[in-house]
């Protein structure tokens, strides 16, 4: 058995970066995943080399910011696939970054839309049928600037604290249901995001040569391991309710790489 075998995951933001890991460590689990985006051309490279993998995947172009494309994303999934037994909200965008005196209005509230209220209107659209099964696990994906205020950040830094907070009240609400939801911080990973911060300037963004120099020293880690930490807190296994995790908790890391390794070593 394979640690997912059985599980109908939902993946949000799953074109590229941590959400395409996501999707394709989860479909090697032996999940059947749905990648949700907005980028379809992406979405369909994603789903084509899962499948050349021998994985299950289906794509499904969506904003999780619009409540009918999010409840039809969900409707879908439970049409084609099956009722979903895992979501991770991993669909995130990073701008406006620049002073709040000089941000566009309608791009910063746009980001608190995707940021939180795209992890609103998912974990709403599962829950029900979640709840009545008696089983589902949500992951929300976090970001150290939950806790550290950056200068240049305010709607980043906001949104990653709101989903903190929603993660841990929505964790109370959902006591002792079998539904669990965590929030899960990768930390630094090479992907497109942590480019674009580089490129940011320093009256912009006054962190940005601690970036460049965590580049420059090779301390990115590939998506995929954050994503195998990740796929482990969706898993039957874990059962982290109300939990914000981090990518730098060793004991979290080896619970997860030995549940992985234990999977290889039944298959093998």
């Amino acid at each position: 058995m394979k640690l997912l075998d059985g599980q109908v995951a939902i993946v949000t933001g799953g074109s590229r970066g941590l959400g395409r890991a996501v999707a394709e460590v989860m479909a090697a689990a032996g999940a059947s995943v749905v990648v949700a985006s907005r980028n379809a051309p992406e979405l369909d490279e994603v789903v084509r080399d899962i499948r050349r993998a021998g994985g299950k995947a289906l794509a499904y172009a969506a904003d999780v910011a619009d409540e009918r494309q999010v409840q039809e994303l969900v409707l879908s999934t439970e049409h084609w696939v099956g009722p979903a037994t895992i979501l991770v909200n991993n669909a995130g965008v990073l701008e406006p970054m620049a002073p709040l005196a000089r941000t566009d209005a309608t791009m910063w509230l746009r980001h608190i839309a995707v940021n939180v209220g795209g992890v609103y209107l998912a974990a709403r659209a599962v829950l029900p049928g979640m709840l009545e099964r008696g089983y589902g696990r949500i992951v929300n994906v976090s970001s150290g600037a939950a806790r550290r205020a950056s200068a240049g950040w305010t709607a980043y830094c906001a949104s990653k604290a709101a989903v903190d907070q929603l993660t841990r009240a929505l964790a109370l609400e959902i006591e002792d249901t079998g539904v669990t939801v965590c929030a899960f911080a990768p930390g630094y990973i090479d992907t497109a995001m942590q480019e674009r911060i580089r490129r940011a300037s320093p009256e912009d963004f006054p962190r940005v040569e601690e970036y460049r120099e965590a580049h420059r020293q090779g301390k990115l880690r590939d998506p995929h391991e954050a994503a195998r930490t990740l796929a482990y807190l969706a898993s039957p296994q874990a059962e982290r309710n109300g939990q914000v995790l981090d990518m730098a908790d060793e004991e979290l890391h080896r619970e997860a790489e030995r549940s992985l390794a234990a999977e290889v070593a039944a298959s093998s």
